[in-house]
């Protein structure tokens, strides 16, 4: 399976997940969309473990925190986010390798802004280094 980018999206964030491909465009890297109820619900391991995989890089977009359905989601998933990407260092893989967009939901323009900054940051790391053998 070739490396790809992950972006675990909250549903409330990015309620289209098309609008993410169709920003994304053609060729260059595979994207995955995966949908969560909130950002909150995903965990540390599950941001390691796609690292893993491994991805060519792993993203999170949720909402600005003072517009979380669960209040805190955004907030939990910053702690989680710092955590993982404290461990990516301490084993030797770029910290960048993970990151995170917050968004106001129905934003395209932010929705557009966060796609490219994806992009950019996939391009600057190169392949992942766990791709290799």
């Amino acid at each position: 399976m070739p490396a790809e980018v992950i972006i675990y999206a909250c549903q409330q964030a990015v309620p289209d997940p098309q609008a993410l491909r169709t920003h994304w465009g053609e060729g260059g890297l595979p994207l995955r969309v995966i949908l969560e109820p909130c950002s909150s619900k995903v965990e540390a391991f599950q941001l390691l473990r796609t690292v893993a995989t491994p991805a060519h890089l792993v993203w999170v977009i949720g909402c600005v925190e003072e517009q979380c359905r669960y209040l805190e989601g955004s907030h939990r998933l910053g702690g989680r986010l710092t955590y993982s990407q404290r461990y990516l260092e301490e084993i030797g893989l770029e910290a960048a390798r993970l990151g995170r967009s917050v968004v106001t939901p129905g934003d395209e323009a932010a929705l557009t802004a966060a796609v490219a900054e994806i992009k950019t940051q996939a391009q600057t790391l190169g392949p992942n280094p766990l791709a290799k053998g």
